[in-house]
């Protein structure tokens, strides 16, 4: 049953509500979002967008001092430190997490203005309509296997289940864990 509840207050949280969970949760992981969602699944702006608060002009707080200092323990530049700081919103655990799955990343230059367009791409009308999804088969998450169906170019839903791959009638949307979506013109 619990499974169920989840997948339900997942399906129900909507996009919006999920956004909400993982920064309310600061991204601490599926189960505390979850629990999160569970227990603001009646509130009334659930699926309303997220609204950030806009970053200083300095472009947000200062990093900590002895959090920059314990990262140059590490091994790590006082820039590449800060810069891990700063998209970790000054949470040393996440930014030691983040400096070693960003590596590539460290060095490069910050973009001065993040915004529509700002990498010279058109911004769209804002419709989307789903391309694939993700399921899982089986009684519970300990059996069975997750398969992906995808809407190929005349619109029809192919499944992809291992080497398998054929033709879905009836693609099963509303039991996705994981849904693809595509912008459209």
């Amino acid at each position: 049953k619990q499974w169920y509840q989840r997948r339900v207050a997942i399906t129900a949280g909507g996009f919006e509500g999920c956004r909400k969970a993982a920064h309310h949760t600061q991204n601490a992981g599926v189960e505390v979002a979850m629990e999160w969602l569970l227990s603001h699944m009646d509130d009334p702006d659930l699926n309303e967008p997220l609204v950030l608060e806009q970053p200083s002009p300095a472009g947000g707080p200062a990093a900590d001092p002895e959090s920059i200092q314990m990262l140059c323990a590490m091994g790590f530049t006082d820039k590449q430190a800060a810069k891990a700081l700063k998209k970790c919103n000054n949470n040393l655990e996440r930014a030691a997490d983040w400096i070693f799955s960003h590596a590539d990343e460290l060095d490069q230059e910050e973009p001065g203005a993040v915004g529509a367009g700002s990498a010279g791409l058109p911004d769209g009308s804002g419709k989307y309509q789903l391309r694939a999804f993700i399921s899982h088969m089986g009684t519970s998450t300990a059996c069975g296997h997750y398969v992906c169906h995808i809407k190929d170019k005349e619109g029809r839903w192919v499944l992809y289940n291992d080497e398998k791959v054929a033709l879905s009638v009836t693609p099963p949307k509303d039991m996705a864990y994981m849904y693809l979506y595509e912008r459209m013109e």
